[in-house]
């Protein structure tokens, strides 16, 4: 057996180094515009023009109006570890600019040729300096105006196998294209242009709003769905745009995320953001947001990643708390919310004594009619006759229900409604339903009844159904139903002795085989599968006095807009978009 002869140990050669640095820094053109752009900004510029050809391989071209460099400044930019931006430990950690490393143009220099003027503010004469692949080839004096342009041509042409990773010309393009966008919405007070292939891409004016730069970025509908936020605790900030839930799309693209103006990658913005939405979106969803995040820079660690891309921080709890509520604000209300966005006291829904569901009570041997019992109380109303919303009290404010009209139902799943002002309402009366039973059982979780079954039902376990049911073993239980995991002939089995009595058999066995086959990990899964078996059914009739008891529940409900899966409830429709449904605008 043979062992890897070791050589000795020794310093690398500047050069490769420089180029092992650029394998961190640089990973593709958009690298290199990020950076540059970076530089821009740090140094006051607020006049950006940045060119691109042939997907950023060919050239990468920075030209701003910033405070510029003397010519021993810029010898000391193409040096590695050598920055104006740091001198202490203490500067490190925390850091207040965007291109504080040393390797950035140095690394670039080192895989590229690059060409850099600058001229400092007040003068008009400025210094050049060209390098090839980490060698200067020449510099010397050059009149210009103040500013600097850095010029990048032949990336990575000097090392093959890195430059065999770079997509097509057109994806290139496209990621270079996606940098400048993103660095543009966090730096609203410069003038910025983008030119690509000789084709302006991109044209952005000082002091635009968000929305402005937004609404040439993203399509048009998505960005009328967009809405604001903010919100400050103490040296903490969260702001931004986020889109409405019905706008959701099935990637994630769209989620923009930046730390004190930087763009970053962080998993715990993203797992904020969505919580933020949840019960609002289905699973596979996305929103669309622009998030902004202000923190003291010793809260936010910049130097996980070389690129400073990915960050980490401090006290992730508390700004996840933070990113929630802030983004809450933006997707709060909607058509169901009053305009006072009053809800109910606790005690509003409590059941009366020895009462559990009464609308429930279908699923016992002396249940009456299932919709009869489902909207016991007398509050129906015939075809036509106007819906009075019992959440609204005198001197409470107008309430969206109030007015509405019953006009019927819909292939037996969806019901429509009139508005006061001539809009329609549309129902998905399974959603909204399930939506009425999750907030019921939710509140009355620790006081559910189990019914027994004349027979116990008898299934076979698979061991991972066996580890769910472990899992959420106490939750079961407390819901109403009793279980018994017993082994036979090596195989394990489950005893369904009894279910929560306010669901009939069929939709008891139906939500458990459920619960095991999908996982469920925790107690709102279990109760959003429930939910689901427990509602109504699309394809199932409903009289009037039904729609409108239907309707009556929902006004009770705290999230009245969306089903416990995040399927929107209802959709409002008025003459303009039936005039552009017709082709009429």
């Amino acid at each position: 057996m043979g062992f890897l002869k070791m050589s000795r140990i020794k310093v690398l050669p500047a050069g490769l180094q420089n180029q092992i640095a650029a394998g961190e820094v640089v990973e593709r053109p958009s690298s290199v515009v990020k950076e540059l752009m970076e530089n821009s900004l740090d140094a006051g510029a607020d006049n950006l023009r940045v060119l691109i050809s042939q997907g950023g391989q060919v050239l990468v071209e920075v030209v701003d109006n910033g405070s510029g460099m003397d010519p021993a400044d810029m010898d000391l930019a193409v040096t590695r570890h050598a920055t104006s931006k740091i001198s202490s430990l203490e500067d490190l950690i925390s850091v207040h600019s965007f291109g504080f490393r040393g390797e950035a143009l140095p690394s670039i220099a080192s895989v590229s040729r690059l060409y850099m003027a600058s001229c400092p503010q007040g003068k008009n004469e400025g210094h050049y300096l060209e390098i090839l692949y980490g060698d200067v080839l020449e510099q010397g004096p050059i009149a210009m105006t103040p500013g600097t342009k850095v010029r990048v041509q032949n990336l990575l042409a000097n090392i093959p196998a890195r430059l065999k990773f770079l997509k097509t010309k057109a994806t290139e393009n496209r990621r270079c294209t996606d940098m400048f966008a993103r660095m543009s919405l966090s730096h609203l007070d410069a003038d910025m242009e983008l030119t690509v292939d000789e084709r302006t891409v991109y044209r952005f004016f000082k002091n635009e709003t968000l929305l402005d730069r937004l609404t040439r970025i993203w399509p048009e509908q998505i960005c009328q769905g967009l809405r604001d936020f903010h919100l400050e605790q103490s040296e903490f900030k969260v702001y931004g745009l986020a889109s409405a839930p019905e706008n959701a799309q099935g990637r994630g693209e769209r989620m923009f995320f930046y730390v004190n103006q930087r763009p970053v990658k962080n998993k715990m913005l993203i797992s904020a953001l969505r919580q933020a939405y949840r019960g609002r979106l289905l699973s596979r969803e996305y929103p669309q947001a622009v998030l902004f995040v202000q923190v003291p820079p010793e809260e936010v660690d910049v130097n996980v990643h070389p690129a400073k891309s990915e960050i980490r921080f401090r006290n992730e709890k508390h700004l996840f708390s933070l990113v929630v509520r802030g983004v809450s604000q933006a997707i709060e209300g909607g058509f169901f919310a009053s305009g006072d966005q009053r809800k109910e006291p606790d005690d509003a829904h409590a059941p009366q004594a020895n009462e559990h569901f009464p609308e429930m009570k279908r699923f016992y041997p002396e249940r009456e009619s299932k919709m009869d019992l489902l909207f016991h109380e007398n509050i129906f109303s015939e075809p036509g006759e106007q819906i009075k919303d019992p959440a609204a009290e005198p001197g409470s404010g107008s309430s969206p229900y109030s007015g509405l009209r019953y006009l019927g139902q819909v292939d037996n799943s969806f019901l429509l409604f009139s508005m006061p002002e001539g809009r329609l309402m549309i129902i998905d009366q399974h959603a909204a339903h399930e939506r009425i039973v999750f907030e019921q059982i939710s509140r009355e979780k620790s006081r559910l009844q189990c019914r027994r079954l004349a027979m116990p039902v008898q299934l076979q376990l698979h061991p991972a159904e066996k580890k769910v049911l472990e899992e959420l073993w106490v939750s079961l239980k407390s819901l109403g139903f009793l279980l018994n995991i017993f082994e036979k002939n090596g195989r394990e089995f489950l005893d369904v002795l009894g279910l929560p009595g306010f669901l009939s058999s069929k939709e008891g066995l139906e939500a458990l085989r459920s619960i095991m086959a999908e996982k469920k990990k925790d107690l709102e899964d279990v109760l959003i599968t429930i939910s689901c078996r427990a509602a109504i059914k699309a394809g199932q009739s409903m009289t009037p006095d039904e729609a409108a008891g239907l309707v009556q529940k929902l006004t009770r409900c705290e999230n009245k807009n969306f089903c416990p899966h995040g399927r929107p409830v209802c959709l409002e429709m008025g003459a303009r978009e039936l005039e552009r449904f017709f082709k009429r605008r």
